[in-house]
């Protein structure tokens, strides 16, 4: 008898332990940790830049008669005076990274007023005094806007920083023009005229450092060199048919700029 009793209560034990394993815990289970996104500059991105422009042109003169110009100077006539002017506009782009290295495709177009302007005035005093030649020169252009289509190829040397340099296509809107007037005593005896007006396309280069201070926006620096190439024309006068000199108007400019871009995605 005692032995059933002890059976019976080992049994019964058995039974509440088996029981017991069946029922919901009373301790929570720990929660899941999120593995922690690794950023990458991968993606497409939109953004915004703002800086500073100044000029790197030269306008030159030429003509079939050495004589033309008479008593002007006209060697070096046309160097920019490198007078500055803001720039401002948009950027739409796409960077690939693999591993540390990343390359690009970036598009902007941006406002400019970039404006150069280069005068020559001589005179001669003729017949004891009493009548005054004045020959001037002048020359100008302006870039009013210009875009680029460059690619990037840059590196990290931190997670968030990116170092890169840029080149490609550029393109801008340019109006030149040029006159030569000769007069005496303010009364005019013969004046050249010339102007061209046109979308010019050329090549730029340049680099910069892009910072990423969110997983979707970043803060970046840039200088580029925009060289819009030469334009030919004539500047001619309605008094001597036929008669003309030529202008050579080579466009180019530094840009010094800061930007701030949105990456699509979240990290």
């Amino acid at each position: 008898m005692k032995n059933l009793l002890l059976s019976a209560t080992a049994l019964v034990a058995l039974t509440a332990a088996a029981s017991a394993a069946d029922l919901p815990s009373r301790y929570a289970p720990a929660p899941a940790v999120a593995a922690v996104p690794v950023f990458t500059w991968t993606g497409f991105y939109v953004g915004a830049n703002a800086g500073y422009a100044w000029g790197d042109s030269e306008v030159s003169l030429s003509s079939a008669d050495p004589d033309f110009f008479g008593a002007l100077e006209v060697a070096g006539f046309g160097r920019s005076s490198n007078e500055g002017s803001f720039t401002g506009g948009a950027q739409v782009g796409y960077n690939h990274q693999i591993g540390a290295a990343v390359i690009g495709l970036e598009t902007d177009i941006s406002y400019l007023n970039l404006n150069d302007h280069y005068e020559a005035v001589v005179s001669e005093t003729a017949l004891g005094g009493a009548l005054v030649e004045t020959e001037t020169l002048r020359a100008g252009h302006k870039v009013q806007w210009f875009g680029t289509l460059r690619a990037r190829l840059g590196f990290t040397p931190a997670e968030r920083l990116l170092v890169y340099a840029t080149g490609g296509v550029a393109y801008g809107s340019v109006k030149s023009h040029s006159s030569y007037v000769t007069d005496l005593n303010g009364d005019p005896l013969m004046s050249f005229n010339g102007s061209n007006s046109d979308t010019r396309w050329g090549w730029t280069i340049g680099g910069g450092a892009e910072y990423a201070f969110t997983n979707n926006l970043s803060l970046k620096g840039e200088y580029l060199y925009v060289n819009l190439d030469s334009k030919h024309y004539a500047a001619a006068t309605p008094d001597v048919p036929g008669v003309t000199y030529r202008v050579k108007d080579e466009t180019a400019f530094h840009v010094l700029r800061a930007g701030l871009n949105y990456k699509f995605g979240t990290y």
